[in-house]
């Protein structure tokens, strides 16, 4: 039903028994389908990502890197509802956002789920290396790392470090990269891991499928003695 996301047993037995029992025509219960996911599994969705949590109220692994923000915080205004009448179901998808995987594009949906469901792989540099532009000089934070290294240069009989404005103004931008890896004396990485954890982000609790349910009866004219 969702990206690998779908309504678990009990929500689906629910939804089978209100469909049951109110002897629904099938116009009615594809609206009530279709309802649920629209105001009930997005919301859901958007909720999650604000609350940074998995449906069921678990927060999610934080990153591992320095960077700050919310995670995930577009790809629940990417969700769409197809409709699927032929089989009494709608499907969401993913669609948008501009995800790129160095210079390839990336569809949402792929990233969808490797954050739904976690994700392993092993990404090699040279997927995301591009050639300096032509022309290109050292920036100030190459210059500021060179220094640090004890990047020196000879004047006469003599080795001094150079100021920033001088590294940047006769580096190249390749060229100080290559001095950085040099001095630092590190191995340079040709590919690595990434162990992505499971941000489940697409469902609904067990509470808020009842009270979402119970709306959206009401919405289509059943069940109005129903509280949400």
């Amino acid at each position: 039903m969702i990206i690998g996301a779908e309504l678990d047993r009990s929500q689906l037995r629910e939804l089978r028994k209100a469909l049951a029992e109110l002897e629904l025509p099938k116009k009615k219960r594809q609206r009530l389908i279709w309802r649920l996911a629209k105001y009930g599994v997005i919301p859901a969705a958007k909720r999650n990502v604000r609350n940074q949590q998995s449906p069921d109220g678990t927060p999610w692994q934080g990153r591992k890197t320095r960077r700050r923000g919310k995670m995930l915080r577009n790809l629940p205004n990417l969700l769409h509802i197809r409709e699927m009448p032929e089989i009494e179901a709608v499907r969401l998808y993913l669609q948008g956002g501009g995800y790129r995987n160095g210079q390839n594009p990336v569809p949402a949906g792929v990233i969808g789920y490797a954050q739904q469901e976690g994700m392993k792989t092993t990404v090699r540099a040279r997927s995301f290396s591009r050639p300096a532009p032509a022309g290109k000089m050292a920036t100030l934070k190459q210059a500021k790392r060179l220094r640090k290294l004890g990047y020196r240069v000879k004047k006469g009989k003599r080795w001094r470090k150079p100021p920033f404005k001088e590294i940047t103004e006769t580096l190249g931008f390749a060229q100080a990269g290559l001095l950085i890896r040099k001095l630092s004396g590190r191995p340079v990485k040709t590919a690595w891991s990434i162990d992505l954890p499971a941000r489940p982000f697409v469902g609904m609790s067990a509470e808020d499928f009842n009270k979402a349910l119970a709306r959206q009866l009401q919405a289509i004219g059943y069940g109005w003695d129903v509280n949400a």
